[in-house]
């Protein structure tokens, strides 16, 4: 799969083993990193289907037995820590000049919980 440069993210196929799942873990790391370089060039970034493929990617952890889930833990957080500095990044540049940033009414939980949560959320099970 290519990294898109600046169009829509690509639907992903189900990868259905462990090693395929951490490609494409990585590959859509490639994609975050990708949009980060050009939110600090100043481009515009379409991340639309990136919802999708984080789905994709939550649904083949799923199926994966839990030995081989586990495994993926550490790419998973960094991941999430991946997608958090992308949306800080966005929010600073989006954010009206002269504006102060708004809190939100609750503070993220940090990124291994926000990922144990997002596993549990899609199917059910702790990791």
């Amino acid at each position: 799969m290519t990294t898109p440069t600046n169009s829509a993210i690509p639907d992903p196929e189900l990868p259905v083993d462990r090693d395929a799942i951490a490609r494409a873990i990585e590959e859509l790391a490639a994609v975050i990193g990708g949009a980060r370089s050009r939110a600090d060039a100043g481009d515009p970034i379409d991340l639309t289907g990136l919802d999708r493929r984080v789905r994709t990617l939550c649904a083949a952890v799923a199926a994966l037995e839990s030995g081989a889930a586990r495994a993926l833990v550490p790419q998973l957080v960094g991941l999430t820590g991946a997608l958090d500095a992308l949306e800080g990044q966005l929010r600073r540049r989006n954010r009206p000049t002269g504006d102060p940033v708004r809190r939100r009414p609750a503070e993220p939980a940090p990124a291994p919980a926000r990922a144990a949560e997002a596993y549990r959320a899609a199917t059910g099970r702790e990791l």
